[in-house]
């Protein structure tokens, strides 16, 4: 596409949201000042861009928050205009996670958040739907999300992106305990404070970076409709909002001390009525099968989170984008880098072990590559009759980031090579690593033989020594 097209492209996207707002509110069809006086109920989200770390760095913070931040500039815009602040959770676990540390600008700009009294989204602006598809022992819920993030379970509101979902999901996600969600009014056409999604498919063009739409003229347009009340939201995705012009936007639809109103979210029901489509199933099924895993994973920690709280966060980070076209990529990219079993603790094998004696003890070393203290079972088994093991399974606890020994006792029954099967599971029985094997040559007649051979030198030597004493002593005498 030339340049020359694009530029008409867009032009005529600019055009059509212009006319989309004149038609919904059918501005022309009776004189302005017969329309009733509009009242809006407008949201701004503050979330996190996109980041493979956990939690935001004070640097970053500092930047955000700072005097001409883009977070600086909509939340102060949107609490001088009365609009409501729905804040990513990643970002106030984030801040309360540096304590002391905590740049005396960042702390003050969350408090005046919070004074604000704003809606607190999962973290990473996770997709309910999407966290939900899951086997019933492995769906996430508010209270989860609660505890990776710190914000009261209560206070977390689910933003569907309309894509992921059908008609069970939603009792699914009222039971998981987002009971209050920010609703489309395109996914849930019947539902009371669902947003507008025709005027804010309109706002978020007017506040795109680098568009044509002028923010002005969009909040005007909106000002000057004969609705009495009309919930919008600006865009969610933080690469589509230009702070500048999402504050010029609000400037401009604020023209009195109650046109903006608090935003109140729609409450869910399991006889909720939603339209969902373009789901991408499959790909939300992979997601969901490598968080099974991970939590299965969990089972063999003394402390599970260790392990699932990092990539829970991945998790969120990750339903927060599945109503982007990277989607697809970001998921395949959480599935790769997942780790495996292997990757928390495994075996260290050294080489083969020659058997003595009757009986002996096999040491084997687990190594625990983990944040946690974990717990396994290792079994080691004959491949053959030419030992045998006792005591075939051992329970051992291996500290975090260190390793330990474990002795498997044998007993020698004929002389001869053979293979040991040593295998690692969890307490509930789930094979962690694939089987390893230890070879085994076993020569246990050397002790006998050894013992024979030294007391025959002994008694050589002594009988040497006396045959020598009294041939001595015959001579002189």
């Amino acid at each position: 596409m030339s340049a020359v097209e694009k530029v008409g492209v867009r032009r005529a996207r600019v055009s059509l949201a212009v006319a989309s707002i004149v038609t919904l509110f059918g501005l022309g069809a009776a004189p302005v000042e017969a329309a009733p006086r509009p009242v809006f109920s407008v949201l701004v989200p503050i979330v996190t861009p996109d980041s493979s770390s956990d939690v935001i760095t004070a640097d970053e913070l500092t930047t955000l928050v700072s005097r001409g931040g883009s977070w600086s500039q909509l939340t102060n815009s949107a609490i001088s205009h009365g609009a409501t602040i729905a804040i990513d959770s990643r970002i106030v676990a984030s801040i309360e996670a540096l304590g002391p540390q905590a740049p005396t600008i960042v702390t003050a700009w969350l408090n005046s958040v919070k004074r604000s009294r704003p809606l607190y989204l999962p973290w990473g602006n996770a997709d309910p739907f999407v966290i939900a598809d899951s086997g019933p022992s492995f769906r996430v819920s508010t209270i989860q999300l609660s505890e990776i993030s710190g914000v009261a379970a209560a206070d977390i509101i689910g933003w569907p992106t309309g894509r992921a979902g059908d008609t069970q999901s939603l009792g699914i996600v009222e039971k998981l305990g987002f009971g209050r969600i920010i609703a489309d009014d395109s996914v849930f056409p019947d539902l009371a404070n669902s947003f507008s999604s025709e005027a804010s498919a309109a706002i978020a063009e007017a506040v795109a970076p680098g568009s044509e739409t002028d923010p002005v003229t969009t909040a005007t347009l909106l000002r000057n409709s004969s609705n009495s009340r009309l919930n919008v939201v600006l865009p969610r995705e933080p690469g589509s909002i230009d702070a500048q012009r999402a504050v010029a936007f609000l400037n401009a639809l604020d023209r009195g001390s109650e046109s903006l109103i608090r935003f109140m979210p729609a409450v869910v029901s399991s006889d909720t009525i939603a339209t969902f489509h373009d789901i991408p199933s499959s790909t939300i099924g992979s997601l969901m099968v490598q968080h099974r895993l991970d939590r299965m994973v969990s089972e063999m920690a003394l402390d599970p989170r260790a392990i699932t709280t990092p990539r829970l966060r991945q998790l969120c980070v990750v339903a927060g984008l599945v109503a982007t076209s990277r989607f697809p990529g970001v998921v395949r990219d959480y599935i790769r880098t997942a780790k495996t079993y292997e990757d928390f603790v495994s075996f260290s094998l050294g080489g083969d072990f020659t058997v003595l004696a009757n009986s002996a003890e096999l040491p084997l070393t687990i190594e625990n590559a983990s944040t946690t203290d974990i717990t396994v079972i290792a079994t080691v088994n004959s491949l053959s009759g030419i030992v045998s093991i006792p005591t075939p399974s051992q329970t051992i606890m291996i500290p975090s980031g260190s390793s330990a020994q474990v002795a498997v006792p044998m007993i020698s029954v004929a002389n001869g090579k053979t293979s040991l099967r040593a295998t690692l599971t969890t307490e509930s029985g789930l094979e962690i690593s694939k089987p390893v094997f230890i070879e085994v040559a076993v020569q246990a007649q050397w002790e006998g033989v050894t013992l024979v051979a030294f007391i025959a030198i002994v008694s050589s030597i002594m009988g040497i020594g006396i045959a020598r004493t009294i041939r001595d002593r015959r001579r002189r005498s």
